[in-house]
This record gives structure tokens, sequence and C-alpha cells, in this order.
């Protein structure tokens, strides 16, 4: 009876265990699929006299509630004083706003992952080190959707990990939108990932 005692508690605490593993929600299979992860994506350029000096993130209401004619920078602008929380039959989202890049640089979501009510996104932030001619600077505002989640209380954890490259998969086209070019030679950079948090409540 002991020894069928023991072997129930350990399955027990093996099925505790295995439950409290991150369970992988999406990832990029392939090079192709960089960019897939963001479920909308804006690149506002320093031209417009807007600039980013610092990554933020939040959590906003379901997007069929954003005001026609509000762009996703604007309206994560609009929410960054006020508290958010959506009901059982809402959408989760959350909106990631990039520090300012050069043209060259980019950023991709690489994994999501959750264990229990705690979500991990996984960024790579692949920094140019090739040789500039004429450039630009932007940054990018991208949003997750999380799906409708059980009443309780959530936390997030964004890394953004550093990655440094000299070449993209073909050359950028002047005045075009070359976001989807991503690096074909990306090494790890110097220096620890940059780590964002943000909590919210489900009623």
């Amino acid at each position: 009876m002991k020894a069928a005692r023991i072997l129930f508690i350990a399955a027990a605490v093996s099925a505790m265990l295995k439950a409290q593993e991150a369970t992988v929600v999406k990832a990029v299979g392939d090079r192709a699929q960089r960019g897939k992860l963001s479920d909308q994506r804006q690149f506002v350029r320093g031209d417009t006299g807007k600039w980013s000096d610092a990554a933020t993130l939040q959590h906003i209401p379901p997007l069929a509630q954003k005001p026609q004619g509000l762009t996703l920078d604007e309206w994560s602008e609009q929410l960054a004083e006020k508290e958010t929380a959506t009901t059982a039959t809402d959408d989760n989202w959350l909106i990631f706003r990039s520090r300012q890049y050069d043209d060259n640089d980019r950023m991709w979501i690489e994994k999501i992952e959750r264990r229990g009510n705690e979500f991990t996104v996984t960024m790579h932030e692949a920094i140019w080190h090739g040789k500039y001619f004429k450039t630009f600077t932007y940054y990018e505002v991208t949003a997750v959707n999380f799906g409708r989640l059980p009443p309780g209380n959530y936390a997030v954890k964004w890394l953004v990990k550093p990655l440094t490259f000299k070449q993209l998969e073909k050359p950028a086209q002047p005045n075009k939108d070359n976001k989807d070019n991503w690096p074909m030679d990306e090494q790890p950079a110097g220096g620890k990932p940059v780590e964002l948090h943000a909590v919210f409540s489900v009623r």
C-alpha cells in the first residue's frame, strides 16, 4: 500500500509539473514566416516628426473598438494612461512599440509561449552593420492577438533579443516598403535582451 501511495504521489507531482511547462502557442518555422506572428504591423517614419526613444508594451481593448481614422500608434497613445480590462467574450490584444530604428534594421516575433496565465513573447531585433548610403529612421508598432481567455489575471513578458547582420535577402528598393526583406546573416549581438512586462485582467 505504501509503495502504491508513493507511486500515486509521484504521478500527481509529474502531472503538475507538466501542466506548468510552457506550451508554444505560435513559432516561426522558417525564414519566410518572419513577421507573420504579428497580427497587425505599422511603420512610423521619423520624417513624420514622431520618435520613439524606448520600447513600450501595453494591453488594449479589442481592435474592433478602435475609432475609425486612428492608426494603431495613435490609438495606443490615447490608451497609454488608461487601464483596460476585457471579458471572457473579448479578444485580448497587446501592442508593442519599438525603439527608433534605421531603415535597414529589422524586428520580428520568433515565438509565443504560454504557461498557465503567463505569456512569454520572444522577439528578435536585428541591427544592420553594413554600409549606409541614404537612410531614414522609423519605429514599428506590432499588435498580437492572444484571443479569448477565461476570467482571471494575466501577465506578459516580452523579450527583445539583439542580433546583428550585414546582408538582406535582396537589395532594398528606394521609395518602397522593404520591411519584409529579412536579414540573411544574422548573428547574436552583445548585451542582454530587453525585457518588458504587462499585466491585464479578464472579468
